[in-house]
């Protein structure tokens, strides 16, 4: 019998590890240990933290990944080994061929995604406060990078500033009025749902409801509530089946609670006080975005969207297309097209909307043959 050997996905970085000078100077453990109890040794971290004052960084990865041996050879380094003697536990948790500790990945924002290795910032209060995960490590070569990112990860006042791309979004003022669009929504053929977004402009907030369900079952209950002024949001609330969150955006960080369940355990709680962008948005407010765009076909606009499934902000583009004719249930009529792409779980998205005014969502097309569409 022919042996093969299983592939899986890593993450591509470049790590040069320029020198192996310093490795006996901290003893950070040995590799990942399959048989740990991740969850009691995060316990036993966080303890030790609350009483010394320090940080806890837990980093995912697994003995065959060598970008994770690269990352850990370079905590060795001499600048590095005494940083993180002084600032944090470390524990280390293994992932196996992604087989292992999954459960512990998914309580922090699947940790794991898009690949490892993957740093997560705790305070000593169990509230994660910073990752440094895919792109951002792809840098890193030396001891002094090591710290650089992870200093920055600890420092609760930040903001990102300008790390993503800020939005080119125009919104059309006369698009931001008070109402309702009510959409069917087929799964893969089967028809038996309703997907229901709300507005209601008020003198000083704008206020967004999402109410979705599946036959009888509801799946997602969300209110957003935004600033009158800058139209960026202040606060959500939202309830799946995935998770319950509430969030507080202000002054470059958002800030907030997750709830998701853990079968057949109790559900996971984690805190969590983030920087980012202080142009970020919602992952919940697509629905109330794309329909009052400025539409100018062949415009892109770029916009950086806080994730609460993965605790992280990421790029998120949308494209105007030309004017086309679409078939409705009740008719055809003219609409705008608006592609929606990102690394998002439910993106790609097209979105249609009426070129007529009052503007109106026409249609919702997500991934696995998902369709929103309006019957008026």
């Amino acid at each position: 019998m022919v042996g093969v050997r299983r592939v899986v996905p890593v993450v591509a970085m470049t790590i040069g590890l320029t020198s192996c000078a310093g490795l006996g100077l901290l003893s950070l453990g040995g590799p990942y240990v399959s048989h740990a109890n991740a969850r009691a040794d995060i316990q036993t971290a966080l303890l030790e933290a609350q009483a010394d004052h320090k940080f806890v960084l837990l980093d995912f990865g697994a003995n065959w990944c060598a970008p994770c041996h690269a990352l850990r050879a370079l905590f060795h380094t001499p600048h590095a080994a005494s940083y993180l003697l002084a600032t944090f536990h470390l524990v280390y948790i293994d992932v196996g061929n992604f087989n292992r500790n999954g459960d512990v990945a998914r309580k922090y924002g699947s940790a794991t995604w898009p690949g490892i290795p993957a740093l997560i910032v705790l305070a000593s209060s169990g509230e994660v406060i910073g990752f440094v995960t895919g792109k951002a490590l792809s840098p890193v070569s030396s001891g002094d990078d090591v710290v650089r990112l992870l200093s920055a990860a600890v420092d609760r006042t930040a903001s990102t500033g300008s790390a993503l791309p800020r939005p080119a979004v125009e919104l059309d003022p006369a698009q931001i009025r008070t109402s309702a669009d009510t959409l069917g929504v087929r799964a893969a053929g089967e028809s038996g749902g309703t997907f229901v977004f709300k507005l209601e402009v008020g003198s000083d907030s704008v206020t967004s409801t999402i109410v979705s369900s599946w036959h009888d079952t509801l799946l997602q209950r969300a209110l957003t509530v935004y600033d009158g002024l800058s139209l960026r949001p202040k606060e959500v609330w939202d309830s799946t089946d995935a998770e319950q969150v509430h969030l507080t955006y202000a002054a470059g960080r958002v800030r907030g609670t997750r709830v998701s369940p853990n079968p057949p355990g109790p559900p996971d709680t984690v805190n969590f006080d983030l920087a980012t962008d202080p142009s970020t948005v919602d992952r919940r407010s697509v629905p109330f975005i794309v329909p009052r765009l400025a539409l100018v076909p062949g415009t892109t606009a770029v916009i950086p969207i806080f994730d609460s499934w993965t605790l992280r902000t990421h790029p998120v583009r949308l494209v105007t297309g030309d004017r086309t004719r679409l078939a409705l249930p009740a008719g055809t009529v003219d609409a705008y097209r608006i592609d929606v792409t990102g690394d998002l779980r439910n993106l790609p998205q097209t979105w249609y909307v009426s070129a007529d005014l009052p503007r109106r969502t026409l249609r919702s097309e997500w991934p696995r043959h998902t369709v929103l569409e309006s019957a008026q």
